[in-house]
């Protein structure tokens, strides 16, 4: 919102930072959403996170720019298991208010701890997963995978809720009321939880009351032997006949055959379990030792092949360096051998590679400077006006390698200096260009070039 007097921008304050006049509908929009985070703390002290997070979207609403609002709202839904809506909150936050927010801090702690992500990663892929099997009507699936969730993410409620409903589809009602009132701990006044509840009230009592009746109930049986049931005033009593004793009699016959199976057996079983467990134990452990055995050997493996890799790069840089060391000796034998052919103007080119101050021996020294002597004059004009040709076509870096040969060979041309100094700064590298732009005002003050350099220098500063 703006000013209404000057039209300044006015966020999270009701007095203009400008003309200082009080906005009295931007100081009631502040007041109203203070009052709700209010709200908000309150009820998170009473463990009302549903609530909470009601008053703290109001207050949003109102605020935007809120940041206390929006970092406890991402608390909220970190507490509850949606850490991706937490994330969301508070990197709108820390957008909104870069310095001095606390919204960092939360962020931080999160991103340096990698568990703590893979475990928020496997639990939502757990619950998508459920979903899924969900859509296939596969139920059984689906609340195997939401054990896992909530045993992952003991406060993550949406899984407690559609855990619950699955149970109470199930006909499960007491693992329903369990796992829903596990979700009451965490949001004591969760609406969606406390509505679940209420349903699985209604439809658990009607179950009970059913049975209720059904055990109450009289109902007729068609027996040949029927009971007889006589009336007295102390209560009712019932003769058993031959029947139900024969039944029962079965019945114990039963579980009688049944213990005694139990106690021959079972024993037998357990005993080639055990001796199965420990074979599958001791090839297991032989596999082990194995593979430690493989492991130690390649590690050895590894770090002798670190320590050849060592040597073989140690011997690399000898011969790297020696290659960089009779580089100019070899472009001077170059040179020397076009010269010895007759091509001067070939052996003058290739000279002008060579950086003389870098040859070791006085004999190269020596050839070097009677190659130059004789090729200098026609080498320098040849490749003057090749770079002249680069750099009147716009071929600027093509122009400084000409150039700067042109140097090698005589360090005091001032054309040379100058076009190279020039296609320096066309390649915008002012540091080189100003380096011989000042050569020109120092070694040249009366040359051609002193003003046009003088000019160039004092644009750079």
């Amino acid at each position: 919102m703006n000013c209404p007097h000057c039209n300044t921008p006015m966020i999270n304050t009701y007095v203009c930072s400008r003309c200082e006049q009080t906005n009295v509908l931007m100081r009631k929009i502040i007041f109203a959403s203070n009052w709700h985070y209010n709200q908000g703390l309150e009820k998170i002290k009473v463990k009302d996170l549903t609530g909470a997070a009601t008053s703290l979207l109001t207050s949003l609403k109102y605020n935007k720019f809120n940041t206390d609002a929006r970092n406890l709202l991402g608390l909220i839904y970190y507490q509850t298991g949606e850490i991706v809506a937490a994330l969301s909150e508070w990197v709108i936050s820390v957008h909104l208010q870069k310095k001095g927010n606390i919204a960092t801090t939360y962020i931080k702690a999160i991103q340096n701890n990698p568990g703590k992500l893979q475990q928020a990663n496997k639990t939502i892929q757990k619950y998508n997963l459920a979903l899924q099997y969900l859509e296939q009507s596969n139920t059984d699936m689906a609340i195997i995978e939401l054990k896992k969730v909530v045993n992952l993410s003991p406060n993550y409620i949406s899984a407690y809720q559609l855990l619950g409903l699955l149970y109470i589809k199930t006909k499960q009602f007491a693992a329903a009321r369990k796992v829903l009132v596990r979700s009451l701990r965490v949001d004591r006044n969760n609406t969606t939880s406390l509505r679940y509840l209420e349903e699985l009230a209604k439809i658990a009592g009607d179950k009970v009351r059913t049975r209720s009746r059904k055990r109450d109930g009289f109902s007729q049986i068609n027996d040949p032997n029927p009971v007889v049931i006589e009336e007295k005033a102390a209560g009712r009593y019932t003769d058993f006949n031959t029947g139900l004793l024969s039944f029962v009699n079965v019945i114990i016959g039963i579980i009688i055959g049944a213990a005694v199976v139990w106690l021959l057996l079972v024993p037998s079983i357990q005993k080639t379990e055990a001796e199965k467990y420990n074979r599958v134990v001791v090839e297991y452990s032989e596999k082990i030792s194995d593979k430690n055995s493989e492991i130690s050997s390649l590690t050895k493996q590894i770090e002798n092949l670190k320590t050849e890799k060592e040597a073989l790069q140690s011997q690399l840089d000898v011969y790297a360096s020696a290659t960089d060391e009779g580089s100019n000796d070899l472009l001077l034998l170059q040179a020397a051998k076009e010269f010895i052919l007759g091509n001067q103007s070939e052996a003058g080119a290739i000279l002008a590679n060579v950086e003389s101050d870098k040859l070791d021996s006085q004999e190269a020294k020596d050839i070097y400077e009677h190659i130059l002597g004789e090729t200098k004059e026609q080498t320098i004009n040849s490749l003057y006006q090749n770079g002249f040709n680069a750099y009147e076509g716009g071929n600027y870096s093509e122009a400084e390698t000409y150039f700067t040969k042109v140097l090698r060979l005589d360090n005091g041309n001032e054309n040379a200096i100058y076009y190279l100094a020039s296609s320096y700064e066309k390649l915008d590298d002012l540091t080189n260009a100003a380096i011989y732009y000042k050569r020109i005002v120092d070694e040249f003050p009366s040359g051609e070039w002193f003003d046009v350099s003088t000019q160039a220098l004092g644009n750079m500063e």
